[in-house]
């Protein structure tokens, strides 16, 4: 007997067998590919993240120069507070000069006048220091002509430090580190560029995207109040870890008049005209700085430099030459005498401010010359933020130079079965109608029974991105920090540091899926290097 319709049902299984292989292939390959496109939006946002932290740490570097430009011009004006004190200085220190030849008529006058003989020298050396006493009123009565308007403008450049003193840059650099919290730490610039893919992409299921925050960024970011915390960035630093900060600036004075004045012969120019025609004045040294030094020490060389007061001092000496004499009495004597200003301000809680000057003291110092409240007590300095000093030593956490993980996920579970790619097949073998038959799922939601019916519905991605400082050139070794505006960004493996290493991608991970995390310490047990 002939049996026909064997090779129906041979068709029939190769047919089914080959419709499984064409469904597999594609879900494999769109598998892949929404994988790469996950991968892709993963590094855009890491990457994206990491320019945004570089920006912000850039404008936060600015504004620190500005700060520190402005501290700067502090100086200046406590430079010429207290030089032109000096000017006032100068005066009495020529009347001090003129002590010299006083005394030497004065010996004259003490040997001769008793002796009816020498009535000659005891003229001569009366009118002399008649002369010189004149001389010396007449140069304190100009000190005394300009009181009025000295205290008028010594009031206005007090302020005008004091102005300076409080352009506290912190509330600006606060709203910049508030915007990259929202960027960064809470992934606002992931949810962003997932919105974007979900308006671009022919996806039906616009949902299944998602960004997910890592804990990682605010860890990495977040130095808190006083660098306390372990993140780059502090709110403020204590008053004691400023002493960079404060060396930047004198090293950024530049200018001689604030560094080393020497501005003497103009002061001379000025006081020749009040001087007695008859009589040389010889010289009028000088020599001065303004500084940011401790407590009440009056100097600006090594450790003393921390920014609790700022100072202006000038020094130096007035030499002159008395023509006046008559003879029989010695016709010129030389005479020299030192002369002295300086201006210390502090914050406003001190009241020990000072100006001071050869002759003379502002009587209004405490209140024409504090500066603003302490913030950072004790000290001048305003707030600002700050690079985490802690960090800097540690080469394992890449001296502190923040890394950021950008999780993105797909939800498969987002998309209902009905309106599933066609080729995820979900169905069962019965080759028998008794058999309940093998069930093949080709979905990617759940692992089967019989290997664990785990959750796999949750795909994915993963990517590290870095914020650091290079300055240009070879300067590898200048540490991080918020004084120059040198950050820069790119793509890292997320095993970066030992952290990432150790605790990071997994928490990371298990954050997006659980499985995922369970998926990263197989492979990772297994030697795959991947990250």
């Amino acid at each position: 007997m002939r049996r026909r319709g064997q090779t129906l049902v041979v068709f029939s299984l190769s047919l089914l067998l080959l419709v499984l292989m064409v469904t597999m292939t594609l879900s494999i390959g769109v598998k892949a590919k929404e994988k790469m496109e996950l991968q892709t939006l993963a590094d855009a946002a890491a990457y994206s993240n990491a320019v945004a932290t570089a920006r912000a740490f850039n404008s936060i570097s600015l504004m620190n120069r500005a700060l520190m430009g402005t501290m700067v011009a502090m100086t200046g004006v406590e430079s010429l507070i207290s030089w032109s004190s000096y000017y006032r200085a100068s005066i009495h220190g020529a009347a001090n000069a003129y002590d010299v030849p006083f005394a030497a008529y004065a010996a004259i006058a003490a040997a001769s006048c008793p002796n009816p003989s020498a009535a000659a020298l005891c003229r001569c050396a009366t009118q002399a220091m008649a002369d010189i006493t004149q001389t010396q009123n007449d140069l304190r009565n100009e000190d005394s002509q300009l009181r009025s308007d000295w205290d008028r403008l010594d009031e206005r450049a007090g302020k005008e430090a004091a102005l300076l003193q409080i352009s506290s840059i912190a509330s600006e650099q606060n709203d910049v580190y508030t915007q990259l919290t929202e960027k960064v730490i809470d992934a606002g610039l992931a949810k962003a560029l997932v919105d974007e893919a979900r308006k671009g992409s022919p996806n039906r299921f616009k949902d299944e995207l998602s960004a997910v925050s890592p804990g990682v960024n605010k860890r990495e970011l977040e130095g808190e109040w006083g660098c306390s915390g372990e993140g780059a960035a502090c709110s403020r630093r204590n008053a004691g870890r400023k002493l960079h900060f404060v060396d930047a600036a004198m090293g950024s004075r530049g200018f001689g008049f604030v560094t080393g004045r020497g501005q003497g012969a103009l002061i001379q120019a000025k006081l020749q005209r009040i001087f007695n025609p008859r009589d040389t004045l010889v010289s009028v040294t000088n020599s001065g700085s303004s500084y940011f030094p401790a407590e009440g020490r009056k100097t600006h060389s090594g450790p003393t430099i921390d920014a609790t007061e700022v100072w202006g001092d000038d020094h130096g000496t007035v030499s002159l030459i008395f023509n006046r004499g008559q003879p029989p009495c010695p016709t010129s004597i030389p005479g020299t005498a030192g002369a002295d200003a300086h201006v210390r301000s502090n914050h406003l809680d001190d009241r020990g401010d000072q100006h001071q000057w050869t002759g003379g003291s502002d009587s209004e110092a405490s209140t024409w010359h504090t500066m603003g409240s302490c913030t950072q007590c004790p000290g001048i300095w305003p707030s600002h933020m700050d690079y985490n000093y802690r960090l800097v030593t540690r080469e394992a956490d890449n001296w502190g130079q923040p890394k950021n993980y950008a999780v993105i996920r797909r939800d498969l579970k987002e998309r209902p079965i009905k309106r599933a790619d066609p080729w995820n097949l979900l169905f069962r073998f019965r080759f028998s109608s008794g058999s309940s038959g093998v069930e093949f799922d080709n979905r990617g939601i759940e692992l089967s029974p019989a290997n664990g019916g785990t959750d796999i519905s949750k795909a994915t991605a993963l990517s590290a991105g870095i914020t650091y400082y290079k300055r240009a050139g070879d300067f590898w070794r200048e540490p991080p920090n918020f004084l120059n505006p040198f950050w820069r960004a790119t793509l890292v493996s997320a095993h970066v540091d030992d952290q990432g290493r150790n605790q990071d991608v997994k928490s990371s991970l298990d954050a997006a899926a659980p499985f995922a995390g369970d998926v990263y310490e197989a492979l990772k047990r297994k030697g795959y290097e991947g990250w």
